[in-house]
């Protein structure tokens, strides 16, 4: 029984003829006339895109000197489509704050916050037809750094900082944007720009809509939750909609005796040509082969891009397969999805729909923990269900099913305890040092988070709490680093696994400081533990 709406059509490829395709986007980038792609596709037009066009046929495309002149009199610098603004109910000093045993930490927690005030945007008004900006009506909170937009997976983090900094009018805003957009569009495009258009990236927002309601039940807020949930759930179906019907393959076709009405998801994309912010990196992989192009928006999608995870050889980005990989991390977010559905469904009263995700988490919660479990390396492993092979190397999204609170057999935790242990920066990526920024050395926040929520939903508090000291460690480590280094504490997007105060690297960009996810995962950890914590050790050097 299916309980939603079949979508007939989805706004899905960007067709600008200046920030998406076309001569002046593919000459412009090819001849570097900046060093970081996503600079340009950036950029606001000082002029109507056909004014530009018209403009451009009397430029000598081979003559870098007149398109940097062209680039100089038709667009205004990157950016400059947004302006900051100062959220409504910041606080200088959140509750959690009084809550932390360590005054040093005490004393983070505040620069921290204050980072809130640097990272709240909006977009200007009248600004849209002159700007690659993907229109949102409130304001938002952006990563930081190269990243003036806001991403779809990263808002999650961002917003849980939020809640637990007892700013709901703000994730709310957020979580409202992200309403917006798919009833626009039926789906959460990767970021807040029309070039991110065809590929989404992990759906989290039954789950942002989740924290943001239990929050406010948590603050007495008890009518407003309801309401809140009620005024979300139609665009919540709709995205689950979205995955249903365009990323999954039904799991009777890819195992025996399991159920047919059972879907499992990949990640895909409907983009067959260069990314356009990182148009030179795909071109001189991909060489105009348009399946390429496709498997590396794919790989964008994720969220990971880029990774060994989803390469056929496991060392080079030719052999990406990301459409034929049917992700573990993934399929756990749908089944949080799910879970979720049925939780409003029944806070709303809807009988019918709560029964039915209830049984489609149930079943496609035991396909999950049963199939993609490999009782050899004691984790759950991607499955490419075209080579009919899985993936047993280790990745941090192989524990991802823990948060499902998923009876786990000992050695699963031994085996994690072992890399809690082996690497004093937090969980790697992988374990395999590629320069992809989702290899090791790197160690994400966010995916530091879900392990350690897992954890604490399987009863493992004493390796939850190991592993959130060792995130705080080079959290904190970096931020005393930078102080000595630039004159300002810095928070990053990734650090380096196998040491303590050093910040990740690797991929197509330089590491980026701000920083949302980050902020909020430290944020939410000196929340849960913050009468345990110590105050890190760093390295004599810091």
């Amino acid at each position: 029984m299916i309980l939603f709406i079949l979508i007939i059509h989805i706004n899905a490829q960007c067709i600008h003829p200046i920030f998406c395709q076309g001569n002046i986007l593919h000459t412009i980038q090819t001849q570097k006339i900046f060093n970081d792609g996503k600079t340009f596709v950036d950029m606001t037009m000082k002029k109507t895109e056909n004014e530009i066009l018209n403009a451009w046929k009397n430029i000598d495309i081979k003559n870098k000197e007149q398109v940097t002149t062209f680039v100089a009199d038709n667009f205004n610098e990157a950016g400059s489509d947004l302006e900051s603004i100062i959220p409504s109910d910041y606080k200088e000093k959140p509750d959690y704050v009084d809550n932390l045993k360590v005054q040093e930490l005490k004393d983070w927690s505040l620069e921290i916050n204050k980072i809130w005030l640097e990272l709240c945007k909006q977009f200007k008004k009248d600004i849209e037809e002159f700007s690659s900006i993907l229109y949102v009506p409130n304001p938002f909170f952006v990563p930081g750094g190269r990243f003036r937009e806001f991403y779809y997976w990263d808002t999650m983090w961002v917003i849980d900082g939020l809640i637990i900094s007892k700013m709901f009018d703000s994730a709310i805003k957020m979580q409202e944007n992200f309403i917006y957009i798919i009833n626009k569009l039926g789906y959460i495009p990767n970021g807040a720009r029309i070039y991110y258009k065809g590929r989404t990236q992990p759906p989290v927002l039954a789950q942002i809509t989740y924290n943001i309601y239990q929050g406010l039940i948590k603050d007495g807020q008890q009518e407003r939750a309801k309401q809140f949930i009620l005024k979300s759930f139609e665009a919540i179906e709709k995205e689950f909609q979205y995955f249903y019907e365009h990323r999954s393959i039904r799991a009777c076709l890819i195992f025996q005796n399991v159920y047919c009405d059972v879907m499992l998801y990949h990640y895909d994309s409907d983009i067959y040509y260069p990314r356009p912010e990182s148009y030179n990196e795909d071109i001189s992989i991909g060489h105009a082969n348009i399946h390429m192009y496709h498997e590396i928006t794919a790989g964008a999608e994720s969220g990971w891009d880029f990774s060994t995870r989803w390469f056929a050889d496991q060392k080079s980005l030719e052999s990406i397969q990301t459409s034929d990989i049917l992700s573990v991390d993934l399929n756990t977010f749908m089944i949080i999805n799910m879970k979720r559905l049925a939780s409003f469904s029944k806070i709303l009263g809807y009988q019918a729909k709560q029964t039915f995700y209830e049984t489609l988490s149930k079943n496609t919660e035991e396909i999950l923990l049963d199939k993609f479990y490999n009782k050899e390396t004691y984790q759950w492993n991607d499955y490419n269900f075209r080579q009919k092979s899985f993936n047993k190397n280790f990745y941090a999204s192989n524990y991802f099913p823990l948060i499902l609170k998923s009876k786990s057999d000992s050695k699963l935790i031994d085996n994690l305890k072992q890399m809690i242990q082996q690497y004093p920066g937090g969980i790697p990526t992988s374990i395999f040092n590629t320069g992809q920024q989702w290899d090791l050395p790197n160690s994400w926040p966010p995916l530091n988070q879900m392990i350690i929520q897992g954890l604490i939903n399987n009863d493992q508090m004493e390796l939850a709490l190991q592993l959130s000291q060792n995130v705080i460690n080079n959290a904190y480590c970096c931020f005393e680093k930078s102080i000595i280094q630039y004159g300002k504490g810095y928070m990053f997007e990734k650090y380096d696994a196998t040491s303590i105060g050093t910040s990740g690297g690797g991929g197509e960009y330089e590491v980026q400081t701000g920083f949302g996810w980050t902020n909020g995962v430290v944020i939410w950890i000196l929340n849960t533990f913050g009468q345990k914590l110590v105050l890190p050790t760093c390295p004599q050097q810091i």
